[in-house]
């Protein structure tokens, strides 16, 4: 009998599974691979099937700049295990109207915490950055001595292959069903059965319709399109040592944007990202609409639409094809994710990403096994900022909108 089952090996499962692993515990992770033809895959998806993801670590919350220093520091520890580089890049940089994040920028750039990062006017944005075009109106701040962005699919294989060394197991096969008991007894696809004392669940968009959970909890997802522009060897060289980038963009058709420099991708190609909210974005519940999502979502109907931003922000860029990839948000009714018990000392959970899972996957997996081990919350974070919230109490998912949902408060279409 395992000591723990940790069902989602995805960020958060598979850091969570590391920790576990890592003291000790007999542990085994449902863990299906990635699948090699998305229209064809029958299981679930991950929301980590990417090479890059923003790092950001300043955030004037104080429980949100807490995890990305754990974050921050766990990076090492996660390479050692890793065949490649997880963590690289050339800093963060965040870009919007100063009197839109005011709060943020007067913040970080006080005398106390002047050394984190350095503020530059529009003007100072231009020479920094030629490459790179804003609104005169728009100042921009540089997280200083920080890489900026992560693989997630090398976070992931890192976390997976620590807890392999430890001796930890892992299974190819998806959950199908839990039954509680004295203990827990976990039936696989494959029809394998895992018995364990506990078992945590980390099954993102899929958790309310995995027939896993105890309870439905509050769960909001959004489907989430990235456009990606196709560069050559020159673009490559011009572009390769900007910043990772945040930008609160004023357009009605992409808005919340991150963009990564260019990353050659496992198919060989070298890509310029950029991630949008974007019209085309809808709410999805049912794991039958993620799964059609995911295999066949007709994400390009946004490259029309959303690739002028891009193209306005990187003056005379030259794209031999465009490309998008999909994926979905997981939001949960307080912007951090549910760590918490759901049956006694026997199941508990680690579920809602809200789109920041990667960056804080380490310390966030962590938490969830110390509350495993520990059956209580014994860290100095608040337990309150991720404590579940099932689906029929009271929440504020309801304040979450859509682009076209904010465009219309706006008084546009």
């Amino acid at each position: 009998m395992f000591d723990a089952v940790v069902i989602g090996g995805g960020m958060l499962g598979a850091s969570a599974a590391r920790h576990l692993s890592e003291i000790g515990y007999a542990i085994a992770v449902v863990a299906p691979p990635e699948p090699l033809a998305l229209e064809n895959h029958q299981g679930p998806f991950g929301a980590h099937y990417d090479v890059s993801r923003s790092s950001r670590t300043l955030y004037i919350d104080p429980v949100e700049y807490e995890l990305s220093k754990r974050a921050h520091a766990a990076n090492s520890s996660i390479e050692q295990f890793s065949e490649e580089k997880v963590f690289f890049g050339q800093g963060h940089l965040f870009v919007a109207k100063k009197e839109d994040d005011e709060k943020f920028f007067t913040h970080f750039s006080n005398s106390s915490n002047s050394h984190l990062a350095k503020i530059f006017d529009a003007e100072g944005l231009r020479k920094q950055w030629p490459e790179l075009r804003f609104p005169t109106d728009f100042i921009g701040l540089l997280e200083l001595d920080r890489r900026g962005m992560l693989n997630p699919r090398a976070l992931v294989a890192a976390q997976l292959s620590a807890v392999a060394s430890f001796g930890g197991q892992i299974f190819s096969s998806s959950a199908s069903s839990m039954n509680i008991g004295n203990h827990c007894s976990v039936k696989l696809v494959d029809g394998s059965q895992l018995e364990a004392k506990k078992v945590l669940i980390s099954t993102g968009a899929w958790s309310n319709s995995s027939g896993l959970l105890p309870k439905r909890v509050a769960l909001k997802m959004k489907t989430e399109i990235v456009l990606l522009a196709e560069i050559d060897s020159e673009e490559t060289k011009r572009l390769r040592n900007l910043p990772v980038m945040h930008y609160e963009i004023r357009n009605s058709e992409a808005a919340d944007i991150y963009a990564v420099p260019p990353q050659v991708y496992p198919n060989g190609k070298t890509l310029l990202k950029w991630g949008a909210n974007t019209l085309a974005d809808r709410w999805v519940n049912s794991s039958e609409d993620i799964d059609s999502w995911y295999r066949q979502g007709n994400s390009d109907q946004i490259i029309n639409s959303v690739k002028q931003s891009m193209e306005n922000t990187y003056p005379g860029l030259r794209v031999k094809k465009w490309h998008t990839n999909r994926c979905v948000i997981t939001y949960t009714s307080h912007g951090l994710p549910y760590i918490d018990s759901l049956v006694g000392n026997k199941v508990y959970a680690a579920i809602g990403g809200n789109g920041r899972s990667a960056k804080w996957a380490d310390p966030l997996g962590a938490l969830a096994a110390s509350l495993v081990v520990e059956e209580k919350w014994k860290d100095s974070l608040p337990s309150d900022r991720f404590k579940v919230i099932f689906e029929d109490e009271e929440t504020d998912l309801a304040d979450r909108k859509l682009l076209k949902e904010r465009n219309c408060a706006l008084g546009g279409t």
